[in-house]
């Protein structure tokens, strides 16, 4: 499907709408959207979709066979780095996409909090969350409206496997709830107050991902969502202690693409990922919502747009040809795991499960591929900088990218250093037991 035409007398910079201002514009959101039911997410629908829990069921045997098959990037050692690598997780109880529960409670740790708030212009405020939250973990750190299009209008309840409402506090009803809570019949209300995010990039490890779509790659994921769990919760509670509501969120509680977007830390790629400046798609996003008033961003346009639609990289790479070749959209795929109303590329979210229930991992490969994710380089700053500035050779340089072989998978032999020793394989006969998926495996 080519490009969409943009609509009669609207002018374009760039690829992007002139004057975009937030997410929302930036990606031509129509007006009947509706905030997405989280139920409807790939990693929830195992809860409740037949079809999706015989998924699950096929990628845990799938691992299991790879393994014992010692198959490339599921050895021995590569399963227990993978194993490791949730062990926070599972310490803590942070839940990855379920809000409220343990690790990711909204409600302070602390019982006395501060008589008066913490007074400072939003400025300041800012580079102090800034400084903070890199401390803690982050990486990339940004702050954007919170606008309530991205919060999801329902959680996943896997306590009580259903559904329940995400609601605000001026809603009717409503009105007298000043913290953010969960009500007896498991509705979780947002004070009308909390009209902030602070959105976390946090890299995800380049060789691992360079292993995809083996337990390397899952192995980053998980390591990658462990420093999530405890910078969300200790940025959340540092906030707490300044006077102020705070909720820490991994994939719960609202969208991350495009609160990533709102706070000018990337734009939407042809893979469905967050395609940011200095890692590509190679990261993870966390938030904290809160009360603090604070400066935020706006979107930027640094030409994902256009580079998208000359390379195709990850689409072209996609065993199972999940990512479409055409133009963004707003036709729903054959699936409910899209929200109809942004412009994007329409990945298809069934044929992404299937391929993982073969390879029993959370694949990667569109990130492994994708020419943004490079390290800290000099040659591959000046490409970043002719992407932004010069983009009639986009296709120039995604042949060239193809040219020098970047992306390539990179045996976990390669990853630990050891492609000429094999004593560190295991003995054939070892059995493995595969748990069920965690929370930690689930992908996000």
């Amino acid at each position: 499907m080519p490009e969409r035409d943009a609509p009669a007398k609207k002018e374009y910079i760039k690829g992007v709408p002139k004057g975009a201002k937030t997410a929302a514009e930036m990606y031509e959101v129509l007006g009947s959207f509706k905030r997405f039911n989280q139920k409807y997410n790939m990693t929830r629908q195992r809860f409740w979709d037949p079809d999706a829990a015989a998924q699950d069921e096929r990628s845990q045997a799938s691992l299991k066979r790879l393994l014992e098959e010692e198959k490339p990037g599921y050895t021995y050692v590569d399963y227990a780095y993978q194993v490791g690598s949730n062990a926070n997780l599972a310490n803590t109880g942070f839940s990855i996409n379920m809000p409220n529960v343990k690790g990711n409670s909204w409600s302070p740790m602390r019982a006395a909090q501060p008589k008066d708030p913490w007074t400072a212009t939003p400025k300041l405020a800012s580079d102090v969350l800034t400084k903070v939250a890199k401390l803690y973990g982050a990486d990339i750190v940004g702050f954007a409206p919170l606008d309530r299009r991205w919060v999801y209008s329902h959680y996943w309840d896997e306590e009580t496997s259903t559904d329940h409402s995400i609601v605000f506090s001026d809603e009717p009803g409503f009105e007298q709830y000043d913290k953010p809570q969960r009500l007896e019949d498991r509705t979780l209300v947002i004070p009308t107050t909390m009209q902030y995010a602070v959105v976390m990039i946090f890299e995800m490890d380049e060789g691992g991902i360079a292993a995809a779509p083996t337990l390397l790659q899952q192995a980053s994921t998980g390591m990658t969502y462990s420093k999530i769990s405890y910078t969300t919760v200790q940025l959340a509670e540092f906030i707490r202690a300044l006077g102020y509501n705070a909720i820490p969120s991994s994939n719960c509680t609202a969208l991350n693409i495009p609160l990533g977007i709102e706070a000018g830390l990337g734009q939407l790629g042809r893979n469905a990922k967050l395609i940011t400046q200095k890692y590509g798609p190679r990261c993870r996003i966390a938030k904290v919502i809160t009360d603090l008033p604070m400066e935020v961003g706006k979107p930027k346009d640094f030409g994902v747009t256009e580079f998208c639609n000359a390379c195709k990289k990850c689409a072209r790479n996609c065993a199972i040809q999940a990512i479409p070749l055409g133009g963004r959209s707003y036709t729903q795929s054959n699936n409910t795991n899209h929200n109809q109303g942004p412009l994007q590329w329409m990945l298809d979210h069934k044929k992404c499960r299937e391929y993982q229930s073969r390879v029993g991992t959370n694949c990667g490969v569109c990130i492994r591929t994708c020419p943004y994710n490079k390290g800290d380089h000099w040659i591959h700053g000046i490409t970043r900088f002719f992407i932004r500035n010069f983009r009639w050779m986009d296709p120039l340089i995604a042949k060239g990218d193809d040219l020098f072989k970047f992306g390539r998978y990179k045996p976990s032999t390669e990853y630990w250093g050891l492609e000429d020793d094999d004593r560190w394989r295991n003995d054939k006969s070892f059995h493995f037991e595969v748990d069920d998926a965690s929370e930690g495996s689930d992908p996000g």
